[in-house]
């Protein structure tokens, strides 16, 4: 006895195989994007770009005296708390750091430092189309 084949029962296979594969496609790009969106910096608005911005710039405002350089740097963090974008913050923060230990006279940091947290605040001012400069610290 030849057993015959269900053409009703091959075309589900088929078609269950055609509907699992796309499945499967549609779920691995959705897992590349969640998986490349995690990877990127966060993106900063406009506006905490430009303060960002302003920030860097009151570097240059340091006063040389101790008691001027403590009253700077609360100044300073109470303007990094307007950032909404914390990990923006982190490099204008350190970059602020390194400006007040120089005031104070300590090393001053090396221009590849300088340029690794513009590097790392630029990455987050990408969308905003906004770019940042640092000025150089070791001179």
């Amino acid at each position: 006895m030849n057993a015959v084949a269900n053409p009703r029962k091959n075309k589900g296979i088929v078609f269950g195989a055609v509907a699992l594969l796309v499945s499967a496609v549609v779920a691995a790009g959705a897992g590349y994007f969640w998986w490349k969106e995690r990877e990127e910096p966060s993106q900063a608005s406009k506006a905490d770009c430009a303060t960002a911005q302003r920030l860097v710039d009151s570097t240059k405002d340091i006063p040389s005296d101790k008691a001027g350089i403590e009253k700077w740097e609360k100044a300073a963090q109470q303007g990094r708390a307007q950032l909404k974008d914390g990990y923006l913050a982190a490099p204008i923060s350190n970059y602020q750091s390194l400006a007040a230990m120089k005031a104070k006279g300590e090393a001053p940091p090396t221009d590849k430092r300088v340029l690794q947290l513009s590097d790392q605040a630029n990455e987050h001012c990408a969308d905003a189309l906004v770019t940042l400069t640092f000025p150089p610290l070791a001179s």
